[in-house]
C-alpha cells in the first residue's frame, strides 16, 4: 500500500535528526506514542531500545505485532491515547511522537502526559505539521485530494501547530526547549515507484522536527 510505504520512508529522515540531537538508544526505555503500524518502534528496537508502542487503533497494533514478530523483534504494544498514556510515572527515558500532535484532542494534556512518563532529564522528540497555508495546501489538497497518498480526511489544517506555539506549550510544563534546534523536513525527490522521498531541509514551513528535555 502506497500510504504504508510512505510512512516507512519517513523513518530515515526522522532518525537523521533524532540521532543528531539525542544519539544512542541502546538499553533505553523508549515510548513510541502513536506508533501506528510500528515502523518507528521497530527502528528503535533495532537500535537496542526497550520499546513500548502506544496507539488508539487496535487494528494498527495487531498489524504491528504481526510484522514485529516476523522481524524477530520484541516490542510491547499497548492500546491507548496520548491524553491517558498507559505507562507508569517516570518510566521512560525518551518519548517519540511523530505525526501525532496535529491529530490529538487535547494537546496540553498529551504534553502533560508525556512529561509524566518521562524520567528527569528525559527527552521527547517530535515532528508535526506547521500551520501555514502551504502545509495545508500540500498535506490536504495535494497529498490527500490529488495524489491520494494519504487517506482523505486524515488532516485538519486548523489543528496544525506553529513552532512557537509548541515551544511555549512545552515551556509552560517545565520542558527545556531550544527553538533554534528545530529542523524542517520536506519532499526532496521521488523514487522509482513514484513515492515521494522526504529529507531534512532548512525551512520549517511544512513539517518540523524538534526535541525538549524534562527539567
Amino acid at each position: 500500500m502506497r500510504f504504508q510505504r510512505s510512512l516507512k520512508l519517513l523513518v530515515k529522515p526522522r532518525f537523521q535528526y533524532f540521532e543528531q540531537v539525542a544519539p544512542g538508544w541502546q538499553g533505553l526505555d523508549v515510548l513510541d506514542l502513536g506508533c501506528g503500524g510500528g515502523y518507528m518502534s521497530e527502528a528503535l528496537a533495532e537500535r537496542g531500545a526497550r520499546v513500548v508502542g502506544v496507539d488508539p487503533s487496535a487494528a494498527s497494533l495487531e498489524a504491528a505485532r504481526r510484522h514485529t514478530a516476523q522481524a524477530g523483534l520484541r516490542i510491547d504494544y499497548r492500546l491507548g491515547v496520548g491524553e491517558a498514556i498507559p505507562a507508569a510515572d517516570r518510566s521512560m527515558d525518551r518519548v517519540i511522537c511523530v505525526d501525532v500532535l496535529e491529530h490529538v484532542q487535547d494537546l496540553g494534556k498529551v504534553l502533560s502526559e508525556i512529561r509524566r512518563v518521562l524520567r528527569p532529564g528525559g527527552i521527547v522528540l517530535f515532528d508535526t505539521l506547521n500551520r501555514s497555508w502551504l502545509s495545508g495546501f500540500l498535506a490536504v489538497e495535494i497529498a490527500e485530494d490529488l495524489l491520494r497518498i494519504i487517506p482523505r480526511g486524515t488532516h485538519d489544517p486548523k489543528n496544525f501547530i506553529k513552532p512557537h506555539e509548541l515551544q511555549h506549550s512545552l515551556e509552560r510544563l517545565g520542558f527545556l526547549v531550544d527553538p533554534n534546534k528545530f529542523k524542517g523536513m520536506g519532499p526532496v525527490g521521488i523514487n522509482r515507484r513514484g513515492d515521494i522521498l522526504f529529507g531534512l531541509i532548512p525551512l520549517t514551513w511544512l513539517v518540523y522536527l524538534g526535541y525538549a528535555i524534562k527539567a
